[in-house]
């Protein structure tokens, strides 16, 4: 008998309908940037009360408990409508939806945890998005602040610094995440948070429990992932692409497409980086099979002909290898 993991549905909600919602949610449930990259050219469901994004599965870093979490946007107050506070917290704090799909085990989705939204690169008043917060607080339901867009924000330890205290000097049991959907920071760090939000065994005071990295060293530790992506996706293709007559790149990602280093790569930068990278590889192969040429073949016919004239040769053969180079010397000269 498999075992099925819990379900949870987390509310994604927002006081600004521009604080970057639809953003995070499509990075939390799908981690290819050139999907990514499409959603911010197409999104189409801004209109709508609310909108289903479906689940993603998350499995804590200590690997001892994980859940399937069901995503739902809500839209947030649009300037023409004026819509009043009080009329918007009532509608955020529905905790029942029915949902049309198929996949899902019930045909109704019961809300287990707030995720707040509020765009840290913009320089308002918080007295609208406390407001929020304490209207939420009724629900009785876990509350997780993201702050959103901090890859705008200048300065940003200082200005998290501010905002933090700012929302715990009322709200001192409410985490706060600092986040970037285009950069891909501290995404993961949400669905970790918002498990031990979720999970009945440390729901109770999950605030405790797990401590996202700020904003700073989650960006540090995202680059460093890349480095090593990058270097993987590089060591594949130093393995399995030795010589540039035999793959082009069709070829090669007809072959290799659903190798993890490559879809890694794809998903962290890509296809089109990847194809880029790939380029650069046939290019360094085909200069070093150029220089191969010249030593084993074109040198030692000139030291055959100018045997007596060592040090020209030398100057002339770095020339062979690279003409390009040793053009631009000459002409800064």
């Amino acid at each position: 008998m498999s075992f099925s993991p819990p379900n949870y549905t987390l509310s994604i909600i927002s006081y600004n309908p521009l604080a970057g919602k639809s953003s995070l949610c499509k990075r939390l449930i799908d981690s290819n940037v050139d999907n990514y990259k499409t959603f911010l050219l197409t999104n189409t469901h801004a209109n709508s009360s609310w909108f289903y994004w479906g689940s993603i599965k998350h499995r804590r870093l200590d690997e001892k408990r994980e859940g399937i979490f069901h995503l739902i946007e809500h839209s947030s107050i649009h300037i023409d409508e004026k819509e009043f506070i009080d009329n918007y917290i009532k509608r955020l704090s529905n905790l029942t939806f029915r949902i049309e799909d198929k996949n899902l085990p019930k045909d109704k989705l019961h809300v287990d945890a707030f995720l707040c939204i509020y765009d840290l690169s913009l320089r308002k008043s918080l007295s609208d998005f406390l407001i929020l917060l304490h209207g939420l607080l009724k629900t009785r339901r876990p509350l997780i602040i993201i702050t959103t867009k901090n890859d705008l924000v200048d300065n940003q330890l200082n200005r998290a610094q501010v905002f933090e205290q700012s929302i715990h000097h009322s709200f001192s049991t409410i985490p706060i995440l600092h986040t970037s959907a285009h950069e891909h920071v501290n995404i993961q760090s949400v669905l970790e948070l918002a498990l031990y939000a979720c999970d009945e065994l440390t729901k109770k005071h999950f605030y405790k429990k797990y401590y996202p990295p700020n904003y700073v060293d989650a960006y540090k530790n995202e680059q460093s992932l890349k480095h090593v992506i990058q270097t993987e996706y590089r060591a594949l293709l130093n393995r399995h692409v030795p010589d540039y007559r035999i793959v082009s790149w069709e070829k090669f990602y007809d072959r290799w497409q659903h190798h993890t280093s490559v879809q890694t790569f794809i998903d962290m930068f890509g296809k089109y980086q990847a194809k880029c990278v790939f380029d650069e590889h046939i290019e360094e192969l085909k200069r070093l099979s150029r220089e191969k040429l010249i030593d084993e073949r074109l040198i030692p016919i000139i030291e055959l002909l100018i045997p007596d004239h060592k040090t020209k040769l030398s100057r002339y053969s770095k020339a062979i290898r690279n003409p390009t180079q040793y053009t631009d010397s000459r002409a800064s000269v």
